[in-house]
């Protein structure tokens, strides 16, 4: 019960509480001061089961409803204690924070928690990165955010081991979309985000062009942020919980 000191709540009722949450038709009895302790509820009874994503965002829509944004960072940073304390495990439970969140900052956040917490697999060396990399993919829930902050925190690792990663993501985006979520991020300039834009530019040389903005109707300033980035050095990650190697 660690995780949970500064709730006054019993482990019985943290169980009541994940009984209403996954129930459709009972979560109206969850009163505004128990949604966090809901939203916990949830991340800890669903965070190792896969395909969840669409419900996921429709409970954290409910969520951020009723809790201000103080009070949603501090239930993504509660599940990354949770997180470590079984050393990465139960990644999934941040996800519709990465998801739905209304906040950029918030769903950046929980994004970086994602990839560096979740602990290597022997079918895939960072399940994090790779499942974010699939939801950035996927065709959006209901009620879904911009994925544009995950991307900016994958980009901003500044790993070269997260190249096919993002490549995977460029190659599986149709080029509307990628020209879409390209315009929105504001990643810090690395050797693994201008070499991924450079890739994306050879593979579409129709964003060249600077096309219209799908979303803003703004003009596509990509290739010229390209060009400035190219002026940074590269920017070492310092990961204060250690990468696998």
């Amino acid at each position: 019960m660690g995780l949970f000191q500064d709730q006054t709540s019993s482990l019985s009722e943290i169980k009541r509480l994940a009984a209403l949450v996954t129930d459709p038709s009972r979560r109206g009895e969850i009163g505004s001061d128990q949604w966090p302790l809901a939203m916990i509820a949830y991340g800890l009874v669903t965070c190792n089961e896969t395909g969840r994503e669409e419900e996921g965002v429709t409970i954290y829509n409910m969520f951020q409803s009723r809790c201000a944004p103080d009070a949603r960072r501090k239930c993504a940073l509660q599940l990354a204690a949770f997180i470590r304390q079984r050393k990465g495990d139960g990644w999934r439970a941040l996800l519709p924070f990465a998801m739905a969140d209304e906040a950029p900052d918030i769903r950046r956040q929980s994004a970086f928690l994602i990839y560096t917490l979740a602990a290597p697999q022997p079918e895939e060396r960072f399940p994090g990165i790779a499942g974010l990399a699939n939801v950035i993919c996927a065709s959006p829930c209901p009620g879904q955010a911009s994925m544009a902050p995950a991307l900016d925190a994958l980009m901003s690792l500044g790993d070269m081991r997260f190249a096919p990663y993002l490549s995977f993501i460029s190659k599986n985006l149709p080029p509307g979309r990628l020209a879409d979520l390209l315009a929105e991020t504001e990643a810090i300039p690395t050797d693994l985000g201008c070499g991924w834009l450079l890739d994306i530019l050879d593979e579409h040389p129709e964003l060249c062009g600077f096309p219209p903005s799908p979303r803003s109707g703004e003009v596509n300033e990509w290739p010229g942020k390209i060009r400035a980035m190219g002026g940074f050095a590269p920017l070492e990650a310092i990961y204060p919980w250690g990468w696998p190697i």
